[in-house]
């Protein structure tokens, strides 16, 4: 949970770690069954102790544009894009150009 407080100066940008984390994983998920390292969704979730429909929520970070990535990282996101906003509620299309016009970047 975060306290969103309006002022008058903008606040300095702030990386949102469990944010970065979740698309960590979401590359190393999506590398590992790319590379045959793991055989499947449900090898991942009973390794990690979490279900398969997170895991295949959260796989989907793995393609999201590089500018999005470096926005993130540079924690310019908006307030309400949480990790849980990003993997469950927002429709995230293929097309990076798409994506960066929809995430505002």
């Amino acid at each position: 949970m975060r306290l969103i407080i309006k002022g008058n100066g903008a606040s300095e940008p702030r990386e949102d770690l469990a944010l970065l984390k979740a698309v960590a994983r979401a590359h190393e998920w999506s590398d590992a069954l790319l590379s045959g390292r793991v055989r499947s969704v449900e090898a991942i979730a009973d390794r990690e102790r979490v279900g398969s429909r997170y895991v295949r929520r959260l796989t989907r970070l793995a393609f999201l544009a590089p500018k999005i990535v470096e926005m993130l990282a540079s924690g310019r996101q908006h307030a309400e894009l949480t990790a849980e906003a990003l993997a469950e509620r927002i429709d995230l299309l293929l097309l990076w150009a798409k994506q960066e016009e929809v995430m505002g970047v």
